[in-house]
């Protein structure tokens, strides 16, 4: 019987729709959700294009649109739940939230005249002499730069919280992936254009190397990166993702009663297609970073596929006899031609230059520098201004790096805000490597994927600054969010599902 209008707006304003027209709306808001998601991961993981988003002409308009992003998804889009927290993961996101907070005020504050006087003083005294005048003293060496660091900060928080969003969603988690290593390949394939027409020397039209070139010049392979270590520890996560996929179940698979299958569904049950495209790309990636000539982003690598090994076979090794001498023998074969292709080429590196004892005389000159301010220390992304000043008068080349990413945080904010830098990492790492522990077998490469991805530049930024790069420091901030929302929303599930639901 045919509605009057009456009664057809009385429907509509109790939120009734007809179900077909439900079904077309709820199919293109499906649609629409996965293409912000697509956009927003599309976004973070191509950043590494523009020199490794390390010029503000690169980071900038990544961050304004991550911005964007922020909002929107706030809003509903890309998930239907926007920000809001499951009652599991309420307690160590205030957590984390608290500390983040405290690390921006901190930052704000170094950059107040309220903020008490500090060794920086003395400089600003020094500048108003041969100035004529100058800024009031701050803890900050240079505002500017502090200003630019905390943008960064700030855009991976957005990252961090817009991925948690959207990938509860367990395709979507998958996206990312699919997205990151795509992104990675266009830096692997740049990096083999370049090799063949200017032998690694220009990115661009950026000369990497001192002097001018000649033909038979040649550099140590970056892809997109100036720095071949960046460009090795970019590399190494990639290949941990590509890794690790190998583990996703074929479609069909991955949806069983909760406890039954899931050694048999998750794991190398057939050579596929998709498998075997996984198994090139880590490939790929092993080369680029062999040629990178990365010492430590080697050595990351492969205590990453260690853990990667160490989470994904947990429960088989006396089930599956057969897999664990298989990955055993694999990892020897690896390891072996690892060494022999690597050793040549770490080698050589050496001859070259980049000796430990330089990196040594870095990080006395930053020690000496927390000494002389550890409570406030001399400002974010300020390291280049206070090492200038205190640099080795032995060392004649320039450098505005610590080459140790958690030594530099305690240059630039103190030793007790330092740590707190170090609870906003290893709080998301550790709720994944949580969640990479008591997830199934099925799915349990997601979080497994997003720790060993994040992981990597970690451990490199130990001895390096991968971390620092904001291609890598966006990534991260992407996977430790997709990470969380895989081990927390898990908790949030019946033990027993009635039918898969693709999230």
């Amino acid at each position: 019987m045919a509605r009057s209008p009456e009664e057809e707006v009385v429907l509509r304003m109790e939120g009734f729709v007809p179900p077909p027209a439900r079904g077309v709306l709820e199919q293109g808001l499906r649609l629409f959700d996965w293409i912000v998601a697509g956009a927003f991961f599309a976004v973070v993981s191509l950043t590494a294009i523009g020199m490794g988003g390390n010029r503000d002409w690169a980071w900038a308009p990544v961050a304004v649109l991550v911005a964007l992003f922020a909002i929107v998804i706030a809003m509903g889009a890309g998930t239907r739940s926007g920000f809001d927290a499951a009652p599991a993961e309420r307690r160590p996101l205030a957590i984390l939230i608290l500390c983040f907070a405290a690390y921006v005020l901190f930052a704000l504050f170094q950059m107040s005249t309220l903020a008490p006087l500090t060794a920086s003083a003395t400089y600003y005294e020094m500048a108003a002499k041969l100035l004529g005048q100058a800024h009031a003293p701050v803890p900050d060496l240079a505002i500017d730069a502090a200003r630019n660091s905390l943008i960064k900060c700030l855009t991976c928080g957005a990252i961090f919280l817009c991925s948690r969003a959207l990938c509860r969603d367990r395709g979507r988690a998958r996206l990312l992936l699919y997205f990151f290593l795509f992104g990675a390949m266009l830096v692997l394939g740049y990096g083999f254009l370049s090799q063949a027409t200017t032998n690694s020397c220009y990115l661009g039209s950026y000369l990497k190397k001192v002097g001018t070139f000649e033909m038979k010049d040649h550099c140590v392979m970056s892809g997109t990166f100036v720095s071949s270590n960046s460009f090795g520890s970019y590399c190494g996560m990639a290949l941990v993702a590509a890794l690790t996929l190998l583990f996703a179940p074929r479609r069909g698979q991955g949806h069983v009663p909760y406890g039954y299958g899931e050694q048999e569904e998750g794991f190398l049950s057939g050579l596929t297609g998709f498998r075997l495209v996984m198994l090139a790309i880590s490939l790929l990636m092993l080369g680029g970073l062999l040629i990178s000539a990365s010492r430590a982003g080697l050595a990351a690598t492969v205590a990453t596929v260690g853990l990667v090994i160490l989470l994904m076979m947990r429960g088989l090794w006396r089930a599956r006899p057969d897999l664990t001498r298989l990955v055993i023998i694999g990892a020897v074969v690896v390891g072996i031609v690892v060494t022999v292709i690597a050793g040549r080429t770490m080698f050589m590196k050496l001859e070259h230059g980049g000796s430990v004892g330089e990196r040594m005389h870095i990080w006395m000159a930053s020690w000496k520098a927390i000494t002389l301010s550890p409570w406030l220390g001399w400002g974010i992304g300020n390291f280049a201004d206070i090492y200038t000043i205190l640099q080795p008068a032995s060392m004649t080349q320039p450098n505005d790096l610590a080459h140790s990413t958690p030594l530099e945080v305690m240059v630039e904010v103190g030793i007790p805000m330092a740590f707190v830098v170090y609870a906003i990492l290893l709080i998301p790492w550790g709720a994944t490597l949580y969640g990479a522990l008591t997830i199934r077998f099925a799915h349990r490469y997601l979080p497994v994927s997003a720790l060993a991805v994040a992981t990597v530049p970690t451990l490199h930024s130990m001895i390096d600054f991968s971390l620092q790069m904001p291609a890598i420091g966006f990534v991260v901030s992407a996977m430790l969010g997709m990470g969380w929302a895989q081990a927390f929303a898990r908790r949030e599930r019946p033990e027993m599902p009635l039918r898969g639901d693709d999230r």
